[in-house]
Formats: structure tokens, sequence, C-alpha cells
């Protein structure tokens, strides 16, 4: 049986999936809205690391804190290669939905942002036995 088999581990990484396929598409518009490619990045992080949370059959907690979701899970593997990851895109779960002079992403807060979600599910990918898209 395949880990994506289970409904519940299957309906994070899909929705993982999503966000980083939307996000890329945001990413080549223009103009570009960076903050929202910011927000995507840091959901697609989020979701997929719940998907892991799901497969181990642990709770998952209603946090936007990959930091925090990465260490529920440091028991199941080795995540030094995505904690920088995890830092920057925590950061991104709230502060591009609200209106506020403490936020204003530009290009290179859109490309680091994506090109941390495509490493944390990416080894979100290889924990699941499965290939991102």
């Amino acid at each position: 049986m395949s880990q994506l088999e289970r409904a519940d581990v299957n309906a994070w990484w899909q929705l993982a999936q999503s966000d980083l396929r939307v996000a890329r598409v945001v990413a080549g518009l223009e103009p570009a809205e960076w903050h929202l490619v910011c927000f995507l990045a840091q959901q697609a992080g989020e979701k997929a690391l719940k998907a892991l949370l799901e497969l181990d059959h642990r709770p998952v907690p209603r946090s936007h804190d990959l930091v925090l979701l990465l260490d529920l899970l440091r028991d199941v593997a080795a995540s030094d290669d995505v904690e920088d990851d995890a830092v920057l895109l925590s950061a991104y779960g709230v502060l591009p939905r609200y209106p506020s002079p403490k936020f204003a992403a530009n290009a290179q807060d859109a490309a680091d942002a994506l090109a941390s979600a495509e490493r944390v599910v990416a080894w979100a990918a290889r924990l699941l036995g499965v290939t991102a898209r």
C-alpha cells in the first residue's frame, strides 16, 4: 500500500502540491504578487509537513510554524537540510495575509520562499515515498 493511499495523508499532500503549483504560477505573473508567492510557499511547506504528521499518526496542530512542525517530526527523520527553510517560511504564515507596514515582499523574498518550499516539499516527498511535482 502506498503511503498516499491513506486519505488523511493524501489530503494534506494534495493541498501542499496545489499550493506549490499555484505559487509557481503567481510568481510568473506580470506584475507578480510577491506577497502571495511567499504565503503560498509557506502553505505548501506547512501542508507537506502535516502530511508527514498524519502518516505517523500524530496530532496535527493548528499552527503555521514550520519549525514547530519539524520539531514534532524530529524523531521520525533528520531535518537538518530544511531547518533554515522552515525558519524562513514560518515568517510568511500570517504576515502576507494582512496589510502591514512590517511586510512588503519583493521578488527576492518570493524567490527565496519558493526555493525553500521546493526543498521542504521535496524532503517530505522522500519520506512519503512519492515524487514531488
